[in-house]
């Protein structure tokens, strides 16, 4: 990672590695300066065609939002660097792959000001998102992912039957896949939101994501963060802030958060060969409780 950062003119020396991520791997480095800097790199080369697109949107975004958002100065299909922005992750790990996660307690000031950004994504005019490339997609789409997924999970990772059940009774009721597509983050755990000393929501990370997409999936990551009462603050600062969540919205959140926790984690783990994600979506799918 030195030696890629050198070749881009970026003298620095890595002090931590972040191989959280599932898109990009994370190297955290201090320049001779003491500047400190996020080197991200793609994992494969579907996820560096999706750079340009990326770029695209954060300077779209940029005068839209009230957070700060990363101002890339090094961008290639190699490599993107910038400037570590100030404030804190809210926690240090992606909940999805903890496999015992305590909800976190986020102050109220954080999830009103998250809400917000929530609500102002999802009512971006799509007309003006059509010249960024971003993928369109939808609730019938990942209603047609979550028939899939769950097809393989039976065979490939042993879904019991109760559960089988439950998540083809939500694929099934209608009145889950009703939202229009929205403008979505899509990826907002507690990792990728940065705050200050008093937990002030201040910056946001990681739009590899974002997507004109079902907008239930800008609050899956924080309700598997912060629990069920963390996801009913979130929504009613939501509603404050002009969101307008379609019928039984709360319950798809809620089904969607367990589903993708598991069975398509529990996926993923098979596809990249990683037998960690696979014992953790296998140990949830087992869980009574979940």
């Amino acid at each position: 990672m030195r030696k890629l950062a050198e070749a881009h003119g970026l003298a620095v020396r890595p002090v931590d590695v972040d191989e959280t991520g599932w898109d990009f791997r994370v190297v955290h480095a201090v320049g001779d300066d003491g500047t400190r800097w996020v080197l991200r790199v793609p994992r494969r080369p579907e996820v560096a065609e999706l750079i340009p697109v990326e770029a695209r949107l954060l300077e779209f975004l940029r005068r839209r939002l009230p957070v700060a958002l990363p101002e890339w100065e090094i961008r290639s299909p190699e490599l993107i660097a910038y400037r570590r922005l100030p404030g804190e992750p809210l926690a240090a790990e992606d909940p999805v792959v903890l496999r015992d996660p305590a909800p976190i307690e986020p102050t109220g000031d954080f999830l009103r000001a998250l809400a917000g950004v929530i609500a102002e994504l999802h009512r971006t005019p799509l007309a003006e998102l059509e010249p960024l490339g971003l993928p369109v997609r939808g609730p019938r789409w990942q209603r047609a992912e979550a028939e899939r997924g769950l097809a393989e999970a039976r065979t490939e990772l042993g879904v019991p039957d109760e559960k089988v059940r439950r998540w083809q009774a939500w694929i099934d009721d209608e009145r889950h896949w009703s939202a229009e597509p929205r403008l979505v983050h899509g990826d907002l755990h507690p990792a990728h939101t940065l705050v200050d000393g008093g937990g002030a929501l201040i910056g946001l990370l990681d739009w590899t994501d974002t997507a004109i997409d079902d907008p239930a999936a800008d609050f899956a990551a924080p309700c598997l963060a912060f629990g069920a009462a963390g996801l009913d603050r979130l929504l009613a600062h939501y509603i404050d802030a002009g969101g307008r969540p379609p019928e039984r919205f709360r319950e798809h959140v809620t089904e969607l958060t367990a589903f993708r926790s598991s069975v398509m984690l529990g996926l993923h783990g098979l596809q990249t060969g990683d037998p960690e994600y696979v014992a953790i979506a296998r140990a949830r799918l087992a869980d009574q409780d979940r």
